[in-house]
């Protein structure tokens, strides 16, 4: 198995883990947000991925790297660091790749969410875990997190994870990730994400 950093050719397979993570019974956080269907919302998010001017976040192509199996990709994950570059960055992707109406309703739908940045800045995340269904099982998921943790100047990483994705939360337990605390990212009012409340875990290095 090798881990490297993610390639422009790696998008697509980027892009569908992100939707298959973010997915809410036949539409998936993004599509919800913008309130696309499911191909304009993988559409909108490769756009953004091909632009080699938006970095820094976990929608950008340089905080990824991916697990290739016998030249064929098997999982992803991003890091990013939540400091003010960060929620800049990442305040300027939707303006300029979203088409009006779509950016509108992207707008009025983040309004009704609730805010957790106390609960998230100034830390280093690996997101978006990945591992397709073929080649779990095999311990991918933890050499991509340590492969992550050899590379960042942090003492401490963090996770987060939905807080009804009961395997997920016990494997990172299990890989020495302790609870943090839980944050509210949904409303009942405008549901957007697959769970309404996430669990930030951490582990020292």
């Amino acid at each position: 198995m090798k881990i490297r950093k993610a390639f422009k050719s790696d998008i697509p397979f980027i892009v569908n883990a992100i939707l298959e993570i973010e997915k809410t019974e036949n539409l998936n956080t993004y599509s919800n947000l913008f309130s696309v269907d499911n191909q304009t919302a993988f559409n909108y998010l490769e756009q953004i991925f091909l632009d080699d001017e938006n970095l820094h976040t976990e929608l950008s192509l340089n905080t990824f790297s991916v697990a290739e199996i016998d030249g064929i990709l098997a999982g992803c994950c991003s890091h990013i660091f939540t400091d003010q570059e960060y929620y800049l960055n990442k305040s300027e992707i939707f303006p300029v790749h979203l088409n009006n109406p779509d950016l509108q309703n992207f707008m009025k739908n983040a309004l009704t969410l609730p805010n957790q940045k106390s609960a998230s800045e100034k830390k280093h995340f690996v997101e978006y875990i990945f591992v397709s269904e073929k080649y779990r099982r095999m311990g991918i998921a933890e050499k991509m997190i340590n492969y992550q943790m050899e590379i960042i100047s942090a003492n401490i990483i963090y996770i987060n994870v939905m807080s009804n994705n009961n395997v997920a939360v016990k494997y990172y337990k299990k890989l020495g990730f302790k609870e943090d605390c839980k944050v509210t990212i949904d409303t009942l009012e405008n549901k957007i994400f697959p769970c309404a409340e996430k669990i930030i875990l951490f582990k020292t290095i």
